[in-house]
Protein backbone atom coordinates (compact mmCIF):
# COMPACT_ATOMS: atom_id res chain seq x y z
CA UNK A 1 0.00 0.00 0.00
CA UNK A 2 2.34 2.29 1.22
CA UNK A 3 4.41 1.54 -2.31
CA UNK A 4 1.63 2.24 -4.27
CA UNK A 5 1.00 5.71 -2.56
CA UNK A 6 4.64 6.77 -3.47
CA UNK A 7 4.64 5.89 -6.94
CA UNK A 8 1.02 7.65 -7.09
CA UNK A 9 2.91 10.88 -5.33
CA UNK A 10 5.99 10.43 -7.97
CA UNK A 11 3.40 9.97 -10.60
CA UNK A 12 1.10 13.40 -9.68
CA UNK A 13 5.21 15.06 -9.26
CA UNK A 14 5.95 14.51 -12.26
CA UNK A 15 2.58 15.00 -14.26
CA UNK A 16 3.08 18.34 -12.48
CA UNK A 17 6.49 19.68 -13.17
CA UNK A 18 5.52 18.01 -17.23
CA UNK A 19 2.69 21.03 -17.30
CA UNK A 20 4.73 23.33 -15.66
CA UNK A 21 7.33 22.72 -18.00
CA UNK A 22 4.75 22.92 -21.30
CA UNK A 23 3.47 26.14 -19.82
CA UNK A 24 7.32 27.77 -19.45
CA UNK A 25 7.83 26.52 -23.11
CA UNK A 26 4.50 28.47 -24.05
CA UNK A 27 5.32 31.52 -22.56
CA UNK A 28 9.15 31.24 -23.75
CA UNK A 29 8.30 30.70 -27.51
CA UNK A 30 4.89 32.10 -28.31
CA UNK A 31 5.12 34.74 -31.18
CA UNK A 32 9.08 34.48 -30.35
CA UNK A 33 10.10 35.56 -33.17
CA UNK A 34 7.70 38.45 -33.26
CA UNK A 35 7.68 39.69 -29.30
CA UNK A 36 9.80 41.48 -28.87
CA UNK A 37 9.10 43.88 -31.40
CA UNK A 38 12.23 44.94 -32.61
CA UNK A 39 15.58 42.95 -32.93
CA UNK A 40 18.22 44.89 -31.23
CA UNK A 41 21.91 45.28 -32.60
CA UNK A 42 23.70 42.65 -30.36
CA UNK A 43 20.87 40.08 -31.45
CA UNK A 44 22.11 40.77 -35.05
CA UNK A 45 26.00 40.32 -34.22
CA UNK A 46 25.03 36.88 -32.11
CA UNK A 47 22.77 35.71 -34.98
CA UNK A 48 24.66 36.82 -38.17
CA UNK A 49 28.14 35.64 -37.12
CA UNK A 50 26.93 32.32 -36.49
CA UNK A 51 25.30 32.26 -39.58
CA UNK A 52 28.95 32.90 -40.99
CA UNK A 53 30.48 30.09 -38.95
CA UNK A 54 27.50 27.79 -40.49
CA UNK A 55 28.90 28.76 -43.93
CA UNK A 56 32.33 29.47 -43.32
CA UNK A 57 33.77 28.51 -40.17
CA UNK A 58 34.61 31.69 -39.80
CA UNK A 59 33.26 35.28 -38.11
CA UNK A 60 32.52 38.04 -40.06
CA UNK A 61 36.25 39.49 -39.47
CA UNK A 62 37.76 36.24 -41.13
CA UNK A 63 38.74 34.65 -37.71
CA UNK A 64 38.03 30.87 -37.77
CA UNK A 65 36.56 28.99 -35.33
CA UNK A 66 36.90 31.97 -32.85
CA UNK A 67 35.94 31.82 -28.93
CA UNK A 68 35.31 34.95 -28.91
CA UNK A 69 33.52 37.30 -31.75
CA UNK A 70 36.44 40.14 -32.98
CA UNK A 71 33.33 42.11 -34.66
CA UNK A 72 31.19 42.20 -31.51
CA UNK A 73 33.66 43.79 -28.99
CA UNK A 74 35.43 40.60 -28.40
CA UNK A 75 32.47 39.36 -26.06
CA UNK A 76 32.46 35.03 -26.05
CA UNK A 77 31.32 33.54 -29.09
CA UNK A 78 29.59 30.47 -27.00
CA UNK A 79 26.17 31.80 -27.91
CA UNK A 80 26.82 32.16 -31.50
CA UNK A 81 27.93 28.03 -31.49
CA UNK A 82 24.74 27.13 -29.99
CA UNK A 83 22.62 29.24 -32.12
CA UNK A 84 23.82 27.34 -35.54
CA UNK A 85 21.85 24.16 -35.58
CA UNK A 86 18.43 26.19 -34.75
CA UNK A 87 19.53 28.83 -37.81
CA UNK A 88 20.68 25.72 -40.14
CA UNK A 89 16.90 24.13 -39.16
CA UNK A 90 15.20 27.15 -40.06
CA UNK A 91 17.15 29.61 -41.93
CA UNK A 92 18.78 33.05 -40.60
CA UNK A 93 15.69 35.01 -38.84
CA UNK A 94 14.71 36.43 -35.25
CA UNK A 95 13.01 33.69 -34.60
CA UNK A 96 16.19 31.52 -35.16
CA UNK A 97 18.54 33.95 -33.50
CA UNK A 98 16.61 33.29 -30.21
CA UNK A 99 15.82 30.16 -30.24
CA UNK A 100 18.85 28.93 -28.36
CA UNK A 101 17.65 31.51 -25.43
CA UNK A 102 14.07 30.24 -25.04
CA UNK A 103 14.94 26.38 -25.26
CA UNK A 104 17.57 27.11 -22.53
CA UNK A 105 15.68 28.78 -20.59
CA UNK A 106 12.49 26.44 -20.84
CA UNK A 107 15.06 23.73 -19.73
CA UNK A 108 16.51 25.15 -16.77
CA UNK A 109 12.84 24.80 -15.38
CA UNK A 110 13.39 21.07 -15.05
CA UNK A 111 17.23 21.80 -13.74
CA UNK A 112 15.79 23.89 -11.23
CA UNK A 113 13.35 21.24 -10.01
CA UNK A 114 16.35 18.96 -9.80
CA UNK A 115 18.72 21.36 -7.90
CA UNK A 116 15.72 21.97 -5.12
CA UNK A 117 15.22 18.42 -4.64
CA UNK A 118 18.80 17.89 -4.10
CA UNK A 119 19.44 20.43 -2.18
CA UNK A 120 16.97 20.29 0.04
CA UNK A 121 16.74 16.07 0.55
CA UNK A 122 16.71 16.28 3.45
CA UNK A 123 13.17 18.08 3.89
CA UNK A 124 9.88 15.83 3.66
CA UNK A 125 7.63 18.91 1.29
CA UNK A 126 10.96 18.53 -1.02
CA UNK A 127 8.94 18.19 -3.74
CA UNK A 128 6.35 20.43 -3.22
CA UNK A 129 9.22 22.97 -2.38
CA UNK A 130 11.30 21.91 -6.33
CA UNK A 131 7.85 22.04 -8.43
CA UNK A 132 6.74 25.37 -6.19
CA UNK A 133 10.48 26.86 -7.38
CA UNK A 134 9.87 25.43 -10.81
CA UNK A 135 6.67 27.07 -11.05
CA UNK A 136 8.31 30.39 -10.54
CA UNK A 137 11.39 29.81 -12.77
CA UNK A 138 9.08 29.54 -15.48
CA UNK A 139 6.35 32.00 -14.83
CA UNK A 140 8.40 34.88 -13.18
CA UNK A 141 9.21 38.26 -15.46
CA UNK A 142 13.09 38.76 -15.58
CA UNK A 143 13.54 34.96 -16.85
CA UNK A 144 10.92 35.01 -19.19
CA UNK A 145 11.92 38.66 -20.42
CA UNK A 146 15.76 37.32 -21.05
CA UNK A 147 14.71 33.78 -22.44
CA UNK A 148 12.81 35.54 -25.28
CA UNK A 149 15.87 37.49 -26.59
CA UNK A 150 19.20 36.09 -27.91
CA UNK A 151 20.59 36.52 -24.35
CA UNK A 152 24.01 34.85 -23.63
CA UNK A 153 23.31 34.97 -19.62
CA UNK A 154 20.17 32.65 -19.98
CA UNK A 155 22.55 29.77 -21.26
CA UNK A 156 25.01 31.10 -17.87
CA UNK A 157 22.46 30.26 -15.87
CA UNK A 158 21.40 26.90 -17.09
CA UNK A 159 24.60 25.12 -17.00
CA UNK A 160 25.19 26.62 -13.40
CA UNK A 161 22.33 25.11 -12.58
CA UNK A 162 23.04 22.23 -13.83
CA UNK A 163 26.94 22.64 -12.52
CA UNK A 164 25.64 23.09 -8.79
CA UNK A 165 23.01 20.38 -9.11
CA UNK A 166 25.85 17.70 -10.13
CA UNK A 167 28.22 18.94 -7.24
CA UNK A 168 25.70 18.60 -5.14
CA UNK A 169 25.18 14.66 -6.32
CA UNK A 170 28.68 14.33 -5.96
CA UNK A 171 28.89 15.45 -2.19
CA UNK A 172 26.26 12.61 -1.57
CA UNK A 173 27.20 10.03 -4.38
CA UNK A 174 31.05 10.53 -4.25
CA UNK A 175 32.08 9.70 -7.59
CA UNK A 176 34.42 11.72 -9.43
CA UNK A 177 32.77 11.90 -12.70
CA UNK A 178 30.20 13.80 -11.06
CA UNK A 179 32.42 17.09 -10.02
CA UNK A 180 34.40 16.09 -13.28
CA UNK A 181 31.02 17.17 -15.17
CA UNK A 182 29.55 19.74 -12.74
CA UNK A 183 33.42 21.78 -13.73
CA UNK A 184 33.04 21.29 -17.31
CA UNK A 185 29.33 22.61 -16.94
CA UNK A 186 30.95 25.45 -15.35
CA UNK A 187 33.80 26.00 -17.69
CA UNK A 188 31.71 26.21 -20.88
CA UNK A 189 30.03 29.44 -19.32
CA UNK A 190 33.25 30.89 -19.47
CA UNK A 191 33.04 30.92 -23.38
CA UNK A 192 29.71 32.10 -23.33
CA UNK A 193 28.93 35.33 -21.41
CA UNK A 194 31.67 37.55 -19.24
CA UNK A 195 29.52 37.61 -16.22
CA UNK A 196 30.44 34.02 -15.37
CA UNK A 197 34.31 35.26 -15.10
CA UNK A 198 33.86 37.10 -12.25
CA UNK A 199 30.87 34.96 -10.51
CA UNK A 200 32.60 31.49 -10.61
CA UNK A 201 35.93 31.96 -8.86
CA UNK A 202 34.32 33.05 -6.21
CA UNK A 203 30.51 30.97 -6.12
CA UNK A 204 32.81 27.33 -6.64
CA UNK A 205 34.84 27.98 -3.57
CA UNK A 206 31.41 28.62 -1.75
CA UNK A 207 29.87 25.52 -3.10
CA UNK A 208 33.52 23.42 -1.78
CA UNK A 209 32.51 25.31 1.76
CA UNK A 210 29.28 24.43 1.64
CA UNK A 211 30.54 20.52 1.35
CA UNK A 212 32.59 20.94 4.22
CA UNK A 213 30.21 22.45 6.18
CA UNK A 214 27.70 19.48 5.63
CA UNK A 215 30.77 16.64 6.48
CA UNK A 216 29.94 15.09 3.48
CA UNK A 217 33.50 14.68 2.64
CA UNK A 218 37.27 14.92 4.74
CA UNK A 219 38.99 17.91 3.61
CA UNK A 220 41.38 15.88 1.30
CA UNK A 221 38.76 14.37 -0.87
CA UNK A 222 38.13 17.86 -1.96
CA UNK A 223 42.11 18.38 -3.60
CA UNK A 224 41.53 16.56 -6.89
CA UNK A 225 38.03 18.63 -7.67
CA UNK A 226 40.16 21.76 -6.37
CA UNK A 227 43.01 21.27 -8.74
CA UNK A 228 40.15 20.64 -11.47
CA UNK A 229 38.85 23.89 -10.72
CA UNK A 230 42.24 25.94 -10.83
CA UNK A 231 42.64 24.47 -14.29
CA UNK A 232 38.96 25.06 -15.79
CA UNK A 233 38.10 28.09 -14.21
CA UNK A 234 40.78 29.91 -12.55
CA UNK A 235 43.53 29.76 -15.25
CA UNK A 236 41.29 30.45 -18.27
CA UNK A 237 39.74 33.23 -16.36
CA UNK A 238 43.82 34.48 -15.35
CA UNK A 239 44.38 33.91 -19.24
CA UNK A 240 41.80 35.91 -20.58
CA UNK A 241 42.12 39.14 -17.83
CA UNK A 242 46.11 38.81 -19.21
CA UNK A 243 45.04 38.90 -23.03
CA UNK A 244 44.19 42.59 -24.08
CA UNK A 245 42.00 41.89 -26.91
CA UNK A 246 39.65 39.10 -24.64
CA UNK A 247 39.54 41.19 -22.04
CA UNK A 248 38.71 44.02 -23.44
CA UNK A 249 35.00 44.23 -23.12
CA UNK A 250 35.18 43.72 -19.51
CA UNK A 251 38.05 46.08 -18.91
CA UNK A 252 36.32 49.04 -21.01
CA UNK A 253 33.06 48.58 -18.86
CA UNK A 254 35.47 48.47 -15.27
CA UNK A 255 34.84 51.19 -13.07
CA UNK A 256 38.58 51.26 -13.31
CA UNK A 257 38.05 52.40 -16.62
CA UNK A 258 35.37 55.00 -16.31
CA UNK A 259 37.03 58.17 -16.49
CA UNK A 260 34.38 60.06 -14.75
CA UNK A 261 35.45 58.11 -10.74
CA UNK A 262 38.44 59.81 -11.49
CA UNK A 263 36.82 63.01 -11.99
CA UNK A 264 34.91 63.01 -9.02
CA UNK A 265 38.28 62.22 -7.29
CA UNK A 266 40.41 65.22 -8.85
CA UNK A 267 37.03 67.44 -7.41
CA UNK A 268 37.24 66.11 -3.99
CA UNK A 269 41.29 66.63 -3.91
CA UNK A 270 41.15 70.51 -5.43
CA UNK A 271 38.28 71.25 -3.41
CA UNK A 272 40.37 70.17 -0.33
CA UNK A 273 42.78 72.43 -1.94
CA UNK A 274 40.38 75.67 -1.85
CA UNK A 275 40.02 75.25 1.79
CA UNK A 276 44.05 75.06 2.43
CA UNK A 277 44.14 71.09 3.10
CA UNK A 278 47.41 69.55 2.63
CA UNK A 279 47.97 66.97 0.32
CA UNK A 280 48.61 64.26 2.90
CA UNK A 281 45.71 65.19 4.78
CA UNK A 282 43.58 65.16 1.44
CA UNK A 283 44.51 62.17 -0.12
CA UNK A 284 44.22 60.54 3.43
CA UNK A 285 40.43 60.62 2.37
CA UNK A 286 40.15 61.06 -0.98
CA UNK A 287 42.15 58.10 -2.76
CA UNK A 288 41.51 55.42 -5.41
CA UNK A 289 40.74 53.36 -2.65
CA UNK A 290 38.02 54.49 -1.01
CA UNK A 291 37.03 56.23 -4.33
CA UNK A 292 36.22 53.17 -5.97
CA UNK A 293 35.01 51.25 -3.33
CA UNK A 294 32.64 53.98 -2.51
CA UNK A 295 31.32 53.66 -6.69
CA UNK A 296 31.36 49.82 -6.11
CA UNK A 297 29.14 49.31 -2.75
CA UNK A 298 26.97 52.23 -4.36
CA UNK A 299 26.58 49.72 -7.43
CA UNK A 300 25.94 46.87 -5.72
CA UNK A 301 23.52 48.02 -3.26
CA UNK A 302 21.48 49.20 -6.11
CA UNK A 303 21.01 45.52 -7.08
CA UNK A 304 18.43 44.75 -4.20
CA UNK A 305 16.74 48.08 -3.89
CA UNK A 306 12.84 47.72 -4.52
CA UNK A 307 13.18 50.02 -7.94
CA UNK A 308 15.53 47.29 -9.27
CA UNK A 309 13.66 44.45 -8.39
CA UNK A 310 9.92 45.76 -8.35
CA UNK A 311 9.39 48.31 -10.69
CA UNK A 312 10.68 48.40 -14.28
CA UNK A 313 13.91 50.31 -13.41
CA UNK A 314 16.17 48.04 -14.25
CA UNK A 315 18.75 48.46 -16.99
CA UNK A 316 19.42 47.79 -20.31
CA UNK A 317 16.20 49.67 -21.28
CA UNK A 318 15.62 46.94 -24.14
CA UNK A 319 14.65 44.28 -22.08
CA UNK A 320 12.77 46.08 -19.52
CA UNK A 321 8.82 45.77 -19.72
CA UNK A 322 6.68 49.14 -18.87
CA UNK A 323 5.29 48.79 -15.54
CA UNK A 324 6.43 45.34 -14.61
CA UNK A 325 9.35 44.79 -12.20
CA UNK A 326 11.68 41.73 -12.44
CA UNK A 327 9.91 40.12 -9.70
CA UNK A 328 6.50 39.85 -8.54
CA UNK A 329 5.50 42.11 -5.76
CA UNK A 330 3.42 39.28 -4.40
CA UNK A 331 7.24 37.54 -4.25
CA UNK A 332 8.47 40.49 -1.72
CA UNK A 333 6.50 39.02 1.47
CA UNK A 334 7.78 35.48 0.35
CA UNK A 335 11.27 36.43 -0.41
CA UNK A 336 11.76 37.55 3.42
CA UNK A 337 9.54 34.51 4.74
CA UNK A 338 11.81 32.37 3.24
CA UNK A 339 14.82 33.22 4.22
CA UNK A 340 13.69 33.65 7.77
CA UNK A 341 12.43 30.05 7.18
CA UNK A 342 15.63 28.69 5.98
CA UNK A 343 17.91 29.88 8.57
CA UNK A 344 15.36 28.72 10.75
CA UNK A 345 15.27 25.10 9.78
CA UNK A 346 19.03 24.66 8.26
CA UNK A 347 21.52 27.53 8.89
CA UNK A 348 23.93 25.52 6.43
CA UNK A 349 21.96 25.80 3.37
CA UNK A 350 20.60 29.15 4.72
CA UNK A 351 24.15 30.29 4.75
CA UNK A 352 24.76 28.53 0.85
CA UNK A 353 21.72 30.34 -0.59
CA UNK A 354 22.82 33.65 1.31
CA UNK A 355 26.22 33.71 -0.52
CA UNK A 356 24.35 32.81 -4.03
CA UNK A 357 22.52 35.99 -3.65
CA UNK A 358 25.45 38.18 -2.40
CA UNK A 359 28.05 37.15 -4.69
CA UNK A 360 26.06 37.56 -8.09
CA UNK A 361 25.71 40.99 -8.22
CA UNK A 362 29.61 41.57 -7.90
CA UNK A 363 30.40 41.80 -11.73
CA UNK A 364 27.78 44.02 -12.32
CA UNK A 365 28.72 46.43 -9.16
CA UNK A 366 32.48 46.41 -10.96
CA UNK A 367 31.44 48.31 -14.29
CA UNK A 368 29.64 51.46 -14.89
CA UNK A 369 27.60 50.82 -18.09
CA UNK A 370 23.35 50.16 -17.54
CA UNK A 371 23.38 50.19 -13.73
CA UNK A 372 21.29 48.18 -11.98
CA UNK A 373 21.81 45.41 -14.73
CA UNK A 374 19.28 43.00 -15.00
CA UNK A 375 20.97 40.63 -17.69
CA UNK A 376 24.67 40.50 -15.65
CA UNK A 377 22.70 39.86 -12.55
CA UNK A 378 20.66 36.81 -13.81
CA UNK A 379 22.70 34.50 -12.25
CA UNK A 380 20.97 35.34 -8.84
CA UNK A 381 17.80 34.34 -9.95
CA UNK A 382 17.57 30.52 -9.30
CA UNK A 383 18.63 31.37 -5.47
CA UNK A 384 15.95 33.71 -5.20
CA UNK A 385 13.16 31.48 -6.91
CA UNK A 386 14.38 28.72 -4.41
CA UNK A 387 13.63 31.80 -1.25
CA UNK A 388 10.46 32.46 -2.89
CA UNK A 389 8.94 28.81 -2.74
CA UNK A 390 10.20 28.18 0.76
CA UNK A 391 8.04 31.35 2.03
CA UNK A 392 5.27 30.16 0.54
CA UNK A 393 5.55 26.84 1.17
CA UNK A 394 5.97 28.17 4.88
CA UNK A 395 2.94 30.83 4.70
CA UNK A 396 0.95 27.69 3.55
CA UNK A 397 2.15 25.09 6.18
CA UNK A 398 1.62 27.96 8.99
CA UNK A 399 -1.69 28.18 7.61
CA UNK A 400 -2.79 25.33 8.26
CA UNK A 401 -1.90 25.41 11.58
CA UNK A 402 -2.94 27.83 13.21
CA UNK A 403 -6.72 28.20 11.29
CA UNK A 404 -8.85 25.14 12.07
CA UNK A 405 -11.71 26.46 9.93
CA UNK A 406 -11.83 24.93 6.82
CA UNK A 407 -13.44 27.29 5.05
CA UNK A 408 -11.56 30.47 6.06
CA UNK A 409 -8.02 28.47 5.18
CA UNK A 410 -9.84 27.83 1.49
CA UNK A 411 -11.03 31.64 1.49
CA UNK A 412 -7.62 32.51 1.85
CA UNK A 413 -5.49 30.00 -0.74
CA UNK A 414 -8.75 31.72 -3.03
CA UNK A 415 -7.01 35.08 -2.60
CA UNK A 416 -3.58 33.78 -2.74
CA UNK A 417 -4.28 33.00 -6.04
CA UNK A 418 -6.17 35.61 -7.14
CA UNK A 419 -3.25 37.54 -6.43
CA UNK A 420 -0.52 35.59 -8.01
CA UNK A 421 -3.19 35.48 -11.07
CA UNK A 422 -3.87 38.99 -11.33
CA UNK A 423 -0.03 39.81 -10.75
CA UNK A 424 0.57 36.96 -14.26
CA UNK A 425 -2.17 38.52 -16.30
CA UNK A 426 -1.01 42.34 -15.30
CA UNK A 427 2.35 41.01 -16.45
CA UNK A 428 1.40 39.66 -20.05
CA UNK A 429 -0.84 42.21 -20.76
CA UNK A 430 2.23 45.13 -20.24
CA UNK A 431 4.39 42.56 -22.10
CA UNK A 432 2.38 41.68 -25.06
CA UNK A 433 0.05 44.77 -25.37
CA UNK A 434 1.95 48.14 -23.60
CA UNK A 435 5.27 47.15 -24.66
CA UNK A 436 4.85 46.97 -28.55
CA UNK A 437 4.42 50.78 -28.30
CA UNK A 438 6.89 51.74 -25.03
CA UNK A 439 10.23 53.63 -26.36
CA UNK A 440 10.62 50.95 -29.17
CA UNK A 441 13.48 53.25 -30.36
CA UNK A 442 15.36 50.99 -27.42
CA UNK A 443 14.95 48.13 -29.51
CA UNK A 444 16.08 49.27 -32.99
CA UNK A 445 12.66 49.11 -34.08
CA UNK A 446 12.32 49.67 -37.71
CA UNK A 447 15.48 47.90 -39.72
CA UNK A 448 13.99 44.89 -41.08
CA UNK A 449 11.25 47.17 -42.86
CA UNK A 450 14.24 50.00 -43.58
CA UNK A 451 15.81 46.67 -45.29
CA UNK A 452 13.23 46.06 -47.37
CA UNK A 453 12.10 49.34 -48.27
CA UNK A 454 15.77 50.46 -49.44
CA UNK A 455 16.12 46.48 -51.56
CA UNK A 456 13.19 47.43 -53.00
CA UNK A 457 13.93 51.44 -54.49
CA UNK A 458 17.66 50.63 -54.70
CA UNK A 459 17.44 48.94 -58.73
CA UNK A 460 16.33 53.17 -59.61
CA UNK A 461 19.63 54.41 -57.90
CA UNK A 462 23.40 54.40 -58.11
CA UNK A 463 24.25 53.43 -54.03
CA UNK A 464 22.36 54.00 -51.03
CA UNK A 465 23.46 56.43 -48.45
CA UNK A 466 22.59 55.26 -44.70
CA UNK A 467 22.58 57.37 -41.56
CA UNK A 468 23.96 55.52 -39.13
CA UNK A 469 21.74 56.39 -36.19
CA UNK A 470 23.79 55.68 -33.55
CA UNK A 471 23.62 52.23 -34.43
CA UNK A 472 24.93 49.31 -36.82
CA UNK A 473 23.31 49.51 -40.18
CA UNK A 474 26.04 47.29 -41.41
CA UNK A 475 25.46 44.11 -39.31
CA UNK A 476 21.61 44.78 -40.45
CA UNK A 477 21.64 44.74 -44.30
CA UNK A 478 23.92 41.78 -43.79
CA UNK A 479 21.36 39.60 -41.46
CA UNK A 480 18.16 40.66 -43.31
CA UNK A 481 19.75 39.96 -46.78
CA UNK A 482 21.48 36.57 -45.43
CA UNK A 483 24.77 37.89 -47.00
CA UNK A 484 27.10 36.08 -48.51
CA UNK A 485 29.54 35.75 -45.04
CA UNK A 486 32.61 34.68 -47.69
CA UNK A 487 32.05 38.26 -49.67
CA UNK A 488 31.53 40.55 -45.87
CA UNK A 489 34.52 38.43 -44.93
CA UNK A 490 36.65 39.61 -48.03
CA UNK A 491 35.45 43.02 -47.98
CA UNK A 492 36.55 43.71 -43.93
CA UNK A 493 40.33 42.21 -44.91
CA UNK A 494 40.23 44.85 -48.01
CA UNK A 495 39.16 47.56 -45.86
CA UNK A 496 41.17 46.95 -42.34
CA UNK A 497 38.77 48.60 -40.22
CA UNK A 498 37.38 47.95 -36.59
CA UNK A 499 34.23 49.84 -37.25
CA UNK A 500 31.98 46.60 -38.23
CA UNK A 501 28.83 47.80 -37.69
CA UNK A 502 29.50 51.30 -40.55
CA UNK A 503 31.19 48.95 -43.03
CA UNK A 504 29.81 50.05 -46.65
CA UNK A 505 29.84 47.10 -49.33
CA UNK A 506 27.96 46.96 -52.21
CA UNK A 507 25.52 49.78 -52.97
CA UNK A 508 25.34 50.59 -49.48
CA UNK A 509 27.17 53.50 -47.88
CA UNK A 510 27.04 54.22 -44.10
CA UNK A 511 27.78 57.59 -43.20
CA UNK A 512 27.49 58.94 -39.41
CA UNK A 513 25.83 62.43 -40.81
CA UNK A 514 22.33 61.92 -38.97
CA UNK A 515 20.95 63.69 -42.18
CA UNK A 516 22.63 62.36 -45.09
CA UNK A 517 20.68 65.02 -47.57
CA UNK A 518 19.96 68.23 -45.68
CA UNK A 519 20.29 72.32 -46.03
CA UNK A 520 22.72 74.13 -43.92
CA UNK A 521 24.19 77.22 -43.33
CA UNK A 522 27.64 77.68 -44.95
CA UNK A 523 29.93 80.53 -46.62
CA UNK A 524 29.15 80.66 -50.03
CA UNK A 525 32.29 80.40 -52.34
CA UNK A 526 30.96 82.84 -54.77
CA UNK A 527 29.49 85.75 -52.33
CA UNK A 528 31.54 84.97 -49.51
CA UNK A 529 28.71 85.13 -46.99
CA UNK A 530 26.55 82.26 -45.18
CA UNK A 531 24.02 81.01 -47.03
CA UNK A 532 21.47 77.52 -47.55
CA UNK A 533 23.57 75.36 -49.36
CA UNK A 534 22.06 71.88 -50.28
CA UNK A 535 23.90 68.87 -49.57
CA UNK A 536 23.23 65.80 -51.87
CA UNK A 537 23.30 64.45 -55.30
CA UNK A 538 20.75 63.02 -57.75
CA UNK A 539 20.62 59.31 -58.20
CA UNK A 540 21.32 58.00 -55.00
CA UNK A 541 19.02 56.93 -52.60
CA UNK A 542 19.46 58.64 -49.32
CA UNK A 543 18.13 57.40 -45.81
CA UNK A 544 17.73 60.00 -42.88
CA UNK A 545 17.32 60.12 -39.40
CA UNK A 546 13.38 60.31 -38.53
CA UNK A 547 14.06 63.55 -37.11
CA UNK A 548 15.63 65.35 -39.98
CA UNK A 549 13.70 67.50 -42.00
CA UNK A 550 13.25 66.81 -46.09
CA UNK A 551 14.98 69.85 -48.30
CA UNK A 552 12.48 71.33 -50.88
CA UNK A 553 15.08 70.08 -53.66
CA UNK A 554 14.28 66.44 -52.24
CA UNK A 555 11.06 64.27 -51.96
CA UNK A 556 10.43 62.11 -49.54
CA UNK A 557 9.85 58.24 -51.11
CA UNK A 558 8.76 56.14 -47.77
CA UNK A 559 9.10 56.52 -43.84
CA UNK A 560 9.55 53.35 -41.74
CA UNK A 561 7.56 54.24 -38.52
CA UNK A 562 7.68 52.46 -35.35
CA UNK A 563 4.60 51.23 -33.66
CA UNK A 564 3.84 54.46 -31.44
CA UNK A 565 4.17 56.18 -34.57
CA UNK A 566 7.22 58.09 -34.43
CA UNK A 567 9.45 57.87 -37.28
CA UNK A 568 12.25 55.96 -37.10
CA UNK A 569 13.71 56.53 -40.90
CA UNK A 570 12.76 58.85 -44.05
CA UNK A 571 14.04 57.13 -47.38
CA UNK A 572 14.78 60.21 -49.95
CA UNK A 573 16.14 61.34 -53.06
CA UNK A 574 16.29 64.81 -54.81
CA UNK A 575 13.65 65.91 -57.25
Amino acid sequence: MLKKKNLLRKQQTCLFLLLIIILGAFLRFYKLGIVPNGFHVDEAYLGYNAFSILKTGKEITGDFLPLNLKSFLYSPAGYSYFSIPFISLFGLSEFSTRFASALFGTATIPMAFLLVKKMFSRFSSKDSLALISSFIFAITPWHINLSRVSTENILVVFFVTVGAFLFLKWLNEKRIYLVLLSMFSFFITIFIYQASRSFLPIFIPWLFIYGLFLKKLRAKKFLLPLTIYFLLIILPVFLILRSPELSFRMKTLSIFQNPSTQLVLDERIREDGVLGIGPSQSRFYHNKLINYSQTFFKNYSEHFSFEFLFTDSGLPDRYRVAGAGLLYIFELPLLLLGLWFLFRTDKKIGFFITGWVLVAPIGSALTFDDIPNLQRTLLVFPAISILSSLGLIFAFNYLKRSIKRNYFLKAIYFITFLIIGYNFSFYLHNYYFNNLVHRPWYRNEGYKELVSKINSNLSNYDKAIIAESGSSPTIFLLFYNRYDPLKIQRIIKVFSTTKYGSISFDKYQITEEKCPVRVEKAVSKATGKKEDLFVGEKSILYVNEGTCKIPKQARLISEVNRPDGTVAFKLVSLK
